[in-house]
């Protein structure tokens, strides 16, 4: 299994964790609130214990938003790598137009994917405003000395398009090698 798609399942886990917790403790801290407060609170001591399941319920929602924000952040990767697969400059703006974002908030999306490894060996451009995938740019470099060192006569090897099951990248492979998803890592078969 590659580094991508295991972090994308571990997060994918994490996620139905922080969300399934979250609101069973906010449910859990909003009925005892209310039930509390329903109770007809006589001293200070009830009163404090009203305001401290507010809290926890607070904090239950806030579990439960980590969740649904990881589930965005997956859904927007599936997104970024459809959209690399057509236009592999990685441009943010190009990215932007694509999902109907600004390309601060494009940004912001790649470094947290970056940051949970959802994209294996990227990094993002600042000058050029772009983000960089170090298998693409290595493979790019390889296939260019390939050609280079290839002779005039003999024939050039055939690039085939490979859609990657796992993340739905487009990847170009020698025909009849095997390969890697530029995107995500995974094995497939040109």
């Amino acid at each position: 299994m590659n580094k991508s798609k295991v972090a994308i399942v571990v997060s994918q886990i994490i996620e139905l964790i922080e969300k399934i917790f979250g609101i069973w403790w906010a449910m859990l801290s909003v009925w005892a609130a209310l039930d509390t407060m329903f109770d007809n609170p006589k001293e200070w001591t009830e009163m404090v214990l009203i305001i401290g399941m507010w809290i926890f319920a607070a904090f239950g929602f806030w579990v439960y938003y980590l969740g649904r924000k990881r589930m965005k952040m997956r859904l927007e990767f599936k997104k970024y790598v459809a959209q690399l697969s057509i236009d592999p400059s990685g441009s943010l703006a190009s990215l932007a137009s694509a999902t109907g974002t600004s390309v601060e908030v494009v940004k912001k999306n790649l470094k947290y994917m970056i940051s949970k490894k959802f994209f294996t060996d990227a990094l993002i451009d600042e000058r050029e405003n772009r983000l960089i995938l170090l298998s693409v740019e290595k493979k790019a470099q390889q296939q260019a000395q390939v050609m280079q060192s290839t002779a005039p006569e003999a024939p050039k090897p055939e690039l085939v398009p490979c859609t990657c099951r796992c993340c739905g990248g487009t990847s170009k492979i020698v025909k009849g090698t095997i390969g890697e998803c530029d995107y995500c890592g995974a094995p497939l078969q040109g």
